[in-house]
């Protein structure tokens, strides 16, 4: 039973400033389409990718319990949001990115790569209804601007985060710049790689088995999309992305050059006409 009622008002559904997040599962059409023709891999995707969903959201529900988080999934698209209790929406901030963490590294290690937007505004949610401006940002940030496997944050949020770090005396130091680093474009992004660092952090280990996972999950998606050059560069920056994170842990206890990933397996390769064996482009994957 739910007993939670923060977005209730004398027993009416009201809107409340919250933090709202908006996921998807990349590709997940097209590998629906592509197992169709076979019964049997139709069935072993399905039953693949509804016991890692399933507990994973079992993970999150459990943390949403006793919380003021809240949680909605349907097919492939999951919706976490926070409610506002503070001034500033600090610690609000640090129970979704905690919760969002752990559940996108733990769907990419099982092969199911996350997109997906992290926005605050105004939003009404229940067991039943999602509503709110708050949700329309999220899904277009999902939709129109993480253009590659991140969860990315709305200027609004990116603008909390700046504020936050100034209650630190050293912003290296301060929560956020661990979870949260930033894209080139100048795009503030869901550091989920750092869910592999283990223990506080007078006492923290990387759990390099997950970062040899991860490795894994990439290659094998790099070599699966190699000969479609926009969805290639989607993992390619997931490859850049896993390196830069070993660089960061490289000093950890355990580390071993091997968990990076090869330049090589990122390369795009070209041929002359002559010299081609693909006669013709292959069909689009949108991803």
């Amino acid at each position: 039973m739910n007993l939670k009622n923060d977005y209730l008002d004398n027993g009416k559904p009201v809107h409340r400033k919250s933090y709202c997040a908006f996921l998807d599962v990349l590709g997940f059409s097209d590998r629906i389409k592509e197992n169709a023709k076979s019964v049997a891999n139709a069935n072993a995707l399905l039953q693949t990718f509804h016991d890692i969903l399933t507990t994973q959201l079992k993970s999150l529900e459990e943390e949403t319990t006793w919380s003021k988080l809240y949680l909605k999934s349907f097919t492939d698209n999951v919706i976490l949001a926070h409610p506002q209790f503070s001034h500033d929406l600090e610690s609000e901030f640090g129970f979704i990115i905690d919760s969002l963490i752990s559940f996108q590294l733990q769907m990419v290690l099982n092969g199911f790569f996350i997109r997906g937007g992290l926005t605050v505004g105004e939003l009404y949610m229940d067991a039943n209804v999602v509503f709110g401006q708050a949700l329309i940002d999220a899904h277009d940030l999902e939709s129109k601007v993480a253009d590659t496997p991140t969860v990315v944050l709305s200027n609004d949020v990116m603008s909390l985060v700046n504020s936050h770090l100034d209650y630190y005396s050293s912003k290296a130091h301060a929560p956020q710049n661990r979870h949260v680093l930033v894209n080139s474009d100048g795009r503030y992004f869901i550091n989920y790689l750092s869910g592999s660092i283990l223990g506080s952090y007078d006492r923290e280990e990387v759990h390099w088995h997950s970062l040899e996972q991860h490795k894994e999950r990439i290659e094998e998606n790099l070599q699966k999309y190699k000969i479609f050059p926009k969805v290639f560069a989607k993992y390619a920056w997931s490859a850049a992305y896993h390196n830069y994170f070993c660089e960061l842990v490289c000093d950890y206890s355990g580390y071993d050059p091997k968990v990076k990933i090869s330049s090589k397996n990122t390369q795009i390769s070209f041929s002359r006409i002559a010299n081609s064996e693909i006669a013709m482009p292959h069909n689009d994957v949108v991803i």
